[in-house]
């Protein structure tokens, strides 16, 4: 979340800083486009967040059968995800960074040795685990709906625009008179 709000943040503040307003048409279509470039890391982040929060959601699903089989699984699909995560360099804010290498060490001293109590041992991972990233994608969540009704006020005012340019070219269309 707050390595989404600092590229947002800083974005912003670029923009503003070296941006000036647009003069015209393609001076705002130039702007449009660099703005997207901009927000890609974000938006990237973003995905990445709900697709730990879909993995470790998988990972507690694979945990719901006999344990040593469940553990086992599970251990993997960790480990799979973790080195897949290294491989393509994919980021993930440090709060989420955090509570997947929790998941992981709780997966390996599980793997390496069986809980006594191994409902307990699910629920643990589902407060340790589960439940702090659901609140975390969900935060960053809000940050991206904040977005998207920026954008629609954008769309909005833009959709008012061209009613009005389409209305006009109508009007000039039917000039009576011209025969």
């Amino acid at each position: 979340m707050r390595n989404l709000l600092a590229i947002a943040a800083f974005t912003l503040v670029a923009i503003s800083a070296a941006a000036q307003p647009a003069r015209d048409l393609v001076d705002a279509n130039a702007a449009a486009r660099q703005h997207a470039r901009d927000i890609d890391p974000a938006l990237s982040l973003m995905r990445n967040e709900a697709d730990a929060l879909s993995k470790i959601s998988e990972i507690q699903r694979a945990l719901s059968g006999p344990p040593l089989s469940s553990i086992d699984r599970a251990f993997h699909l960790i480990d799979d995800y973790s080195s897949a995560l290294a491989r393509r360099n994919l980021a993930l804010p440090h709060e989420q960074q955090i509570i997947i290498m929790r998941a992981q060490r709780l997966l390996e001293e599980a793997h390496t040795t069986t809980p006594n109590d191994y409902s307990r041992f699910r629920d643990d991972f589902h407060h340790l685990a589960v439940h702090p990233l659901q609140f975390l994608v969900t935060r960053d969540m809000q940050q991206l709906m904040s977005l998207v009704n920026q954008y629609e006020q954008m769309v909005n005012s833009v959709r008012i625009i061209e009613t009005q340019t389409i209305n006009a070219i109508n009007g000039s269309a039917i000039d009576p008179t011209r025969q």
